[in-house]
């Protein structure tokens, strides 16, 4: 008995580790082969588990540790902007951590429960499912999504066809494919081997495929990064050094056809940044360039705030941010939430959600797919922009984060998004990193961290529609769907023929 409370303890303990690696397949390290190893021994402990309940115990583990790790750094908006102390803040964000570490520990319990006898087909169906459940509940946080940390792979090329999620499914496919090859028998080792093989030449041959078609069209373009540290960007007496610091690095490039200012570059409501609009408007009235910017509106109409971004060419246009960050610009459950988090006052943190169906600014100089920060983490949000878009751009401030893995895994998913879409896409940010990326999901540029910095670059435009564009999710969720629904019908006639005989 004391032999088996060991091994369970091992076993445990190895899930942990396993979990705590897995955030270095990801932006900064890319060490992307770690997430199909970890997983693959993860699948394995599932496979030879006890109980479902011994298996949502492994996979609340490994979550656990997984996000411990890699999205720690929720605490520090929540420390140094929304003025919790350190302890408060940690508290809050490994209550979060728990919440989301349900959902690969719920894959374990299901695995086991309903589908051990068919793990091959079942696990990777699962866990794809799991996190897509995560990417949308309460309106969902799809941060490492394992599909993510595979921008630098072979496993990249599915990307076009079936998005981010379809990554995660031949992944963790690959990954029960390799438990299988190391600890199965020898027909199921034939199987496994199969497989990979046909994992690897199928993302061969789609890697040689372009979706979409470049319109022999190129624009000048020009990201400003002010670098205005977020714990001074909103005082009132660094307002004219945030306009002169943008201003400067802007002038050498009125010549260009587009310039953008990152999200909330100019720190104020539109309708009171008369010293940042005026001076703008007439330097665009003289030059070449369109210029675009985040900033905060509000309707005097519904007296309702947006996140937006203003565009000015021959007008002033605005796109409006649908999807918000919960506790940073919405509170949820306002109703029941308000007092109990009062002490959450992050700067700006009442907006309401712009129309979920304006997507584009049509110029003379392309049309233009928009996103603000958060939103590019999902592929089903960005892809609403094409076919129209010949070109993506993402407005972000990751300074409330600092120093941390947060910005790195957050150019990663908008090199996930040019990817998905066969688009080039521009990223401009307030600290960094801004980068230009090309229709393949390659950083052509980028800017330095934490340092005001202009990145010029001549960019493509591409129409057309990749498969994923088309068709989003839908294909590989409706394979996943029918895939488990298969295998319990088979389990359950399975079953009863056992019984009957």
């Amino acid at each position: 008995m004391r032999f088996l409370q060991h091994k369970h303890f091992v076993i445990r303990l190895a899930a942990t580790a396993l979990g705590a690696l897995v955030p270095f397949a990801f932006a900064p390290y890319d060490y992307y082969f770690i997430s199909l190893i970890s997983l693959s021994i993860l699948f394995y402990f599932w496979s030879n588990s006890a109980s479902a309940r011994e298996a949502f115990i492994l996979g609340y583990l490994f979550a656990f540790a997984m996000f411990g790790v890699g999205v720690n750094w929720l605490h520090i908006s929540i420390n140094l902007f929304g003025g919790v102390n350190i302890i408060g803040a940690l508290i809050f964000t490994y209550i979060f951590i728990a919440y989301i570490s349900l959902y690969p520990a719920l894959c374990g319990y299901l695995a086991v429960r309903f589908f051990k006898d068919s793990n091959i087909i079942a696990l990777p169906a699962l866990w794809l499912l799991t996190e897509w459940c995560r990417g949308w509940m309460l309106t969902g946080f799809p941060w490492l999504n394992i599909g993510s940390s595979q921008t630098d792979s072979l496993l990249s090329s599915i990307a076009p066809v079936l998005g981010e999620y379809g990554i995660t499914y031949f992944v963790c496919l690959s990954a029960i494919a390799i438990t299988i090859l190391v600890a199965g028998d020898t027909k199921r080792r034939m199987i496994g081997g199969s497989i990979l093989m046909l994992i690897a030449m199928s993302s061969a041959i789609l890697n040689n495929i372009n979706w979409t078609d470049d319109l022999n069209k190129d624009i000048d373009i020009a990201l400003i990064q002010g670098a205005i540290p977020q714990e001074e960007k909103w005082k009132p007496e660094q307002r004219q050094n945030t306009y002169e610091v943008y201003s400067n690095l802007s002038k050498p490039y009125w010549s260009s056809d587009l310039i953008i200012w990152p999200e909330t570059a100019i720190p104020s409501l539109y309708h009171l940044a008369d010293d940042f609009i005026i001076p703008i408007s007439s330097e665009q009235l003289s030059s070449n360039a369109i210029f675009m910017s985040g900033l905060a509106y509000k309707d005097s109409m519904s007296n309702n705030y947006f996140n937006s971004v203003l565009l000015i060419d021959n007008e002033h246009r605005f796109y409006h941010k649908n999807h918000l960050v919960p506790f940073g610009e919405y509170l949820p459950f306002k109703s029941f939430l308000d007092e109990i988090l009062r002490f959450l006052k992050i700067p700006m943190s009442d907006f309401s959600s712009g129309d979920p169906d304006q997507k584009l600014f049509e110029t003379d100089k392309g049309i233009f797919g928009m996103s603000i920060c958060y939103e590019d983490a999902y592929g089903s949000e960005v892809r609403k922009a094409l076919p129209d878009a010949n070109i993506l751009i993402n407005v972000s401030n990751d300074a409330w984060f600092g120093d941390s893995f947060a910005p790195h895994q957050h150019l990663q998913m908008a090199r996930m998004r040019a990817l998905e879409n066969g688009r080039y896409l521009l990223r401009s940010t307030n600290t960094g990193i801004s980068a230009v990326i090309g229709n393949n999901g390659k950083i052509i540029s980028r800017s330095p961290q934490f340092k005001p910095h202009a990145l010029s670059a001549t960019v493509k435009l591409y129409a057309g529609e990749t498969p994923y564009s088309k068709f989003g999710n839908s294909l590989i969720l409706s394979f996943c769907f029918l895939s488990l629904f298969s295998c319990f019908i088979y389990n359950r006639r399975f079953k009863t023929t056992i019984k009957i005989h």
